[in-house]
Formats: C-alpha cells, sequence, structure tokens
C-alpha cells in the first residue's frame, strides 16, 4: 500500500512499477521496450528449474529531455 503512496523523485521518474504503472507514458515505454525484447529474441520465458536459483529484473525508469530541457520521452529498461 505504501508504493501507491510514494511521489515521484524531483525528476519525474518513478522509482517502483506500482507508481509507473499509474502513467500513461510509463506504462507506454515499459510495452516498447518489452515488444522489442521479443522481438530481438532476447530472452525465453520458461518455466524455473528444480533446485535453481531465478535471477530477478525490475524495471528502470529514465526521462529523456532535449537541448531545451523539455521531455522528449520516457525510457524504460528491464534489468536483470
Amino acid at each position: 500500500m505504501w508504493s501507491t503512496l510514494c511521489t515521484l523523485d524531483n525528476s519525474g521518474e518513478p522509482s517502483h512499477y506500482k507508481q509507473a504503472v499509474l502513467s500513461e507514458d510509463w506504462r507506454n515505454a515499459m510495452k516498447e521496450e518489452f515488444e522489442a525484447l521479443q522481438k530481438q529474441g532476447t530472452w525465453e520465458l520458461l518455466p524455473p528449474p528444480i533446485n535453481r536459483n531465478v535471477i530477478g529484473s525490475k524495471w528502470v525508469y529514465k526521462i529523456k529531455k532535449d537541448q531545451d530541457g523539455k521531455v522528449s520521452r520516457h525510457k524504460a529498461r528491464l534489468v536483470a
């Protein structure tokens, strides 16, 4: 519950998925990243192997600005 009450940091970049998913801009950025990963064949979703550790992942968010300081795009990366 607390993460839904958190605000964005001063840059406007969310620090958690639960914050990002509330914004259409960030949802679109995550969708774009996910589709790019699928298109590139970066990974394959499989059931977790028995007696093995599963590598976790998280979303990292960054606002890209142009030379005038205006927001040019919302960038989301899925990292392990």
